[in-house]
This record gives structure tokens, C-alpha cells and sequence, in this order.
């Protein structure tokens, strides 16, 4: 195996293992607060774990949005579009946990992340390294958010929905590749 698949195998590993670990705290904490403290969502402490994870995830998506999109306008909108979805499941599933830190910070804070990375992005070096490690943490943890969260439960799933998704997404990506 050569160096560049290793650490983007190790690198996407890392990104879904640190968001299983964020998603697991996170049930943990809010369980916890309804025995305890009757309360519906997880500790403070928990929202800024979760909130500075997924500013760092928003950094990771616009520091690679130029290098994933190319110089056309069409990709960057078909990838405006893309992440558009995400981010607002996203903000559904950390508004839904928790509510009003979310809706006073979080929120913002999350926003000011993707320009932020782009920024990033825009005034230091790169290298191909660099991209390959950023894409894969970001696939990781792109991959348990999709499957934690916008999946739907057992119970309200619908597979042809699901498979009209990939279609949909996949026509995306082949109109950029």
C-alpha cells in the first residue's frame, strides 16, 4: 500500500471514529439529562464539543471547495447544492438537539466556518497531501453524519426514496467529473 492510500485510509477512519465518538457523547449526555436533570438535551459542554467539530467539518468543506469543484461555475454550483442539502440536515439534527444554544451561536458559528476554510484555502500553501488527508477526514465524517442523520429510522424508511437520493447525487457528480 503506498504512504498517500495509508494516511487517507488512517485519515478517513479518523473523521468517522471522532464523529461516532461526538454522536455517542452526545446520547449519552442528553439521556443522562433526562434521569438527572430533566432536561431534553445534552450538557452545555457537549454543544461546544459538537459545535467545534462541525466548524472544523464546515473548514474542511470550504478549504476543499475549490480544489474539489475546478475552475468551472457549474461545479461549484452543483457542489452549492450538494453541501446545501448536508448543511441543512445538519442544522436540523443540532437545532432539534439543542435548541436555543444552537439558534444564539451555533448556528453562526457553523456559517462563518465554511467561509473561513475557503479563506484559509485562499491564503496558505497546499499540497496534494494535504487535499488527500482533508477529503478523507471529511468522507469519514461525511459518511456517519449521512447514516446517523439523514437517513431516515426503520420506520419511515423508504428505499426507492433512497435510491432516487443516489441517482440525484450522482447525476451531480458526473455533470462536475
Amino acid at each position: 500500500m503506498e504512504n498517500i492510500d495509508y494516511v487517507t485510509y488512517i485519515a478517513t477512519l479518523a473523521g468517522l471514529s471522532l464523529f461516532y465518538a461526538i454522536n455517542q457523547l452526545s446520547e449519552k449526555s442528553q439521556e443522562y439529562n433526562k434521569r438527572q436533570k430533566n432536561m431534553t438535551r445534552p450538557s452545555k459542554d457537549i454543544f461546544i464539543l459538537e459545535i467545534s467539530a462541525f466548524a472544523m467539518y464546515n473548514m474542511l468543506i470550504g478549504y476543499l471547495l475549490v480544489e474539489l469543484s475546478g475552475e468551472h461555475a457549474l461545479d461549484y454550483i452543483i457542489y452549492f447544492i450538494v453541501f446545501s442539502f448536508h448543511f441543512i440536515a445538519n442544522n436540523r439534527i443540532l437545532h432539534l438537539t439543542h435548541e436555543d444554544l444552537y439558534t444564539k451561536t451555533g448556528r453562526y458559528i457553523l456559517a462563518a466556518s465554511v467561509f473561513i476554510g475557503w479563506l484559509i484555502y485562499q491564503l496558505t500553501p497546499t499540497s496534494d497531501l494535504a487535499i488527500a488527508f482533508f477529503s478523507a477526514f471529511l468522507t469519514g465524517g461525511v459518511v456517519l453524519n449521512i447514516l446517523n442523520d439523514e437517513l431516515p429510522n426503520e420506520k419511515n424508511n423508504s428505499f426507492p426514496s433512497f435510491i432516487l437520493g443516489l441517482i440525484f447525487i450522482t447525476v451531480l457528480l458526473q455533470l462536475i467529473l
